[in-house]
């Protein structure tokens, strides 16, 4: 090869790992941050590649969204919590029920705990040792609330699939704490969520009768995306996670508005403790950690 000829390749490969590069870190927060996880460990341009492989390119429509719009599909019939919302305790009970407080506790208190949600849940099980080892993770990119029931996604030891369902038929837990919520944020609207939402917790309840229902608020994004995405802002997780707030009676099901932990002053996301907007960095775990330590029921 002539030199010249050489010269022009190595400029080629030059500005097409430029453009790489840059399409990469533009198309991350919004097209591909399913592909990531932990930005110091993975090269920028990896997401891309993995996405492109499953046919998801930066023109295309927005994975989460297009998968929404073929596969999410609401339970036939919605019923609400066997045990009653806030309002309808108030209305409909006469007598004083003791009102269970959060107390703190020790790490072995997660020994008979669950925690079934999205990547965000899935990372609280990688980067958290001290509840890792001690509870069960039924966590997976990309979960929603649509897919908690009628989906089998849970991997048994002999490598077959089962359904949330199935697998609360076979061990019962002492607290079940719920993550899931932003994955949804285009499918159906505020009253659809909580309706599946509400079906869900009921069903785990039905279930799972003595266990403690943990709901956890959907996490906020960084201001960045809160400010330039129109569809996953903080303005649409609010309207979610006081909607799913309603679903807590204090007495066996409880919301934990675990954004108080990793908020900064104006209510976003900390930008100091995400790599992508959206997921927490590997060593930003902590916070939440002490939090659910700090709003338990004994």
């Amino acid at each position: 090869m002539r030199k010249k000829d050489t010269s022009s390749l190595l400029v080629a490969i030059v500005l097409s790992s430029i453009f790489l590069t840059i399409m990469s870190a533009v198309c991350i927060p919004s097209k591909y941050q399913d592909y990531q996880f932990d930005i110091v460990s993975m090269p920028i341009m990896t997401p891309l590649f993995q996405g492109m492989a499953d046919g998801v390119f930066p023109w295309s429509e927005n994975k989460r969204t297009q998968q929404a719009k073929q596969d999410y599909e609401l339970p036939e019939e919605i019923t609400e919590p066997l045990v009653e919302t806030a309002e309808q305790e108030t209305a409909e009970i006469e007598e004083q029920i003791p009102v269970k407080t959060f107390t703190t506790v020790t790490d072995d208190y997660f020994d008979d705990a669950l925690f079934i949600g999205d990547s965000r849940m899935a990372g609280l099980s990688q980067y958290c040792q001290a509840i890792d080892e001690r509870a069960t993770f039924y966590a997976k990119k990309s979960l929603t609330i649509f897919d908690i029931q009628k989906k089998a996604w849970i991997e048994t030891e002999d490598g077959s699939k089962i359904t949330v369902e199935q697998a609360l038929s076979e061990k019962q837990y002492g607290k079940i704490y719920l993550m899931v919520g932003i994955n949804e944020l285009g499918v159906g609207n505020t009253e659809y969520f909580r309706a599946a939402y509400a079906d869900v917790v009921n069903r785990i309840h039905l279930l799972q009768p003595n266990a403690i229902i943990y709901i956890n608020s959907i996490m906020h994004v960084a201001k960045e995306k809160n400010d330039t995405d129109t569809l996953y802002n903080n303005t649409n997780i609010n309207a979610r996670n006081e909607a799913i707030a309603t679903l807590a009676d204090d007495q066996q099901v409880f919301y934990l508005n675990m954004n108080e932990c990793v908020d900064d002053e104006e209510g976003n996301l900390d930008s100091t403790l995400t790599f992508d907007q959206v997921h927490l960095k590997g060593s930003a775990y902590e916070p939440w950690h002490e939090y659910l330590l700090s709003h338990a029921i004994m």
